[in-house]
């Protein structure tokens, strides 16, 4: 890819580690969970864009190399589009790859979202939880 994405996915793998050495069920973690969940939402946002990038200049480049081939070659424009689908054949993979890429990032966006919120949510219920039972013992 590049190295961007590169250094991302290496900052995000440290983090789905760190993640799972945690407890759900303790107040403390779950502190720490939220805190690593919203660094994973900023670095699979950038991820993403970043895909969305690649993509875009993979399209700018089929475009080009399409057209490039059009001009150069000689016939009827049924031979020189078939020349032309025939060279720019591995860019439109690369073009598909990065597209691929981009909706796998934008889809870990929404599912680590909703897990902030329920994060969010429990580590609030059981602040709740403890504020009661210390005003009871009060």
């Amino acid at each position: 890819m590049n190295n961007k994405i590169d250094k991302r996915i290496d900052q995000l793998t440290k983090i789905f580690a760190e993640i799972k050495q945690l407890d759900q069920n303790e107040l403390s973690h779950l502190y720490d969970l939220v805190s690593l969940h919203n660094e994973a939402l900023f670095i699979v946002g950038d991820l993403s864009s970043e895909a969305l990038h690649v993509r875009d200049m993979a399209y700018l480049e089929r475009k080009r190399v399409y057209a490039e081939t059009i001009l150069s070659e000689s016939g009827t424009v049924a031979v020189k589009e078939a020349r032309a689908e025939l060279v720019i054949n591995q860019l439109r993979v690369e073009e598909a790859d990065a597209n691929s890429m981009h909706h796998k990032y934008k889809h870990m966006y929404e599912s680590l979202h909703h897990r902030l919120i329920d994060l969010r949510q429990k580590r609030n219920k059981l602040e709740d939880e403890l504020k009661t039972i210390n005003d009871r013992v009060s």
